[in-house]
């Protein structure tokens, strides 16, 4: 089992915003994650959180809410696949690695550092070099789609 913090990248996928073909791959982790025996992190409120949230709201794409509800039914509220941390539990950031990353991207670094051996998946090769210096696991999502999933 492995452990998985990741960013923004799946609901900018899943919204179309990448194209059909990262769409589609959007789907997919929707769809498997639930069945694998991996989990994810999230932090209550975060940046991630709230664009779920807000494509579960949307009235614009209906496959694109609803696949958002199924995120939210399959893994958000299922606590064998999810990890839900609230923003005031995370641990700081040493001074290095937060002058070494974007503020907005303090939180996922945080909630990896607060669940130990989980690994950043992200789409950002600046905070992926930034987190492996730091002696932190990340991947790509590239990576994560073809080992993973």
């Amino acid at each position: 089992m492995a452990v998985f913090v990741i960013n923004e990248w799946l609901w900018s996928d899943l919204s179309g915003d990448n194209g059909p073909q990262a769409q589609r791959e959007a789907f997919e982790v929707i769809e498997k994650l639930p069945s694998s025996a991996h989990q994810i992190v999230v932090v209550q409120g975060s940046q991630f959180d709230q664009k779920a949230w807000n494509l579960c709201k949307s009235t614009n794409r209906m496959p694109v809410q609803r696949a958002a509800g199924a995120y939210v039914a399959g893994l958000r509220l299922n606590s064998d696949r999810c990890r839900i941390l609230l923003p005031d539990t995370l641990p700081s950031l040493q001074p290095g690695l937060a002058s070494a990353t974007k503020v907005g991207d303090h939180y996922l670094v945080q909630a990896q550092l607060a669940v130990p051996g989980a690994i950043l998946v992200t789409t950002d090769g600046k905070l992926c070099a930034a987190v492996k210096q730091a002696g932190l696991a990340c991947i790509s999502r590239g990576e994560f789609l073809s080992t993973y999933l």
